[in-house]
């Protein structure tokens, strides 16, 4: 066959199907369990789902409901399902939201032990910056004013004067 660029090459075979264990055509398939889900493929899928609600493709309620989900997982398959079918992308969106404090609330929680507020650190904490600002600046002028004066004092008096060397003028 001619592929589209005027190239004579075969036409690609499809892929078969990886399958384990030797499968007959027409023969029953037995039962196998999945392995169980480790620790480390919910870590997996988790950072994933962390990564598509940083990004606005869940809602905060979306992302509790498929956290809970991706912990009661019990196939790779259904980690998988959870975090691929986004309703950004046209995926099922008929979930229940498990109870819950609002984000709002975890937000504001979250934030009040980083920032703290004003009456916690104390009023006089702004005058206590400035004194010590002063006070540095106070310091580094002192010690520049020292270095300043010993190496004014200390300069040798004949290096003081520069070498004057008679240059006759140009002639014409």
């Amino acid at each position: 066959m001619s592929s589209a660029d005027g190239t004579d090459r075969p036409v690609p075979r499809p892929v078969p199907e990886l399958v384990t264990g030797a499968a007959v055509p027409g023969a029953a398939v037995p039962d196998v369990a999945p392995p169980p889900v480790t620790d480390e493929e919910r870590n997996r899928y988790g950072v994933l789902l962390d990564h598509a609600a940083e990004r606005g493709l869940l809602s905060a309620a979306e992302y509790r409901t498929r956290l809970a989900e991706l912990a009661d997982a019990v196939s790779v398959d259904q980690l998988r399902r959870i975090v691929t079918e986004l309703p950004a992308f046209g995926g099922p969106a008929d979930r229940t939201v498990p109870p819950g404090p609002e984000p709002a609330a975890v937000d504001a929680a979250l934030w009040a032990n980083l920032t703290p507020a004003a009456e916690r650190r104390g009023p006089g904490s702004r005058w206590v910056v400035l004194a010590l600002l002063v006070a540095v600046l106070v310091v580094a002028m002192v010690a520049l004013a020292l270095i300043v004066s010993h190496v004014a004092h200390n300069r040798h008096p004949a290096a003081a004067g520069a070498v004057v060397v008679a240059v006759s003028r140009p002639r014409p």
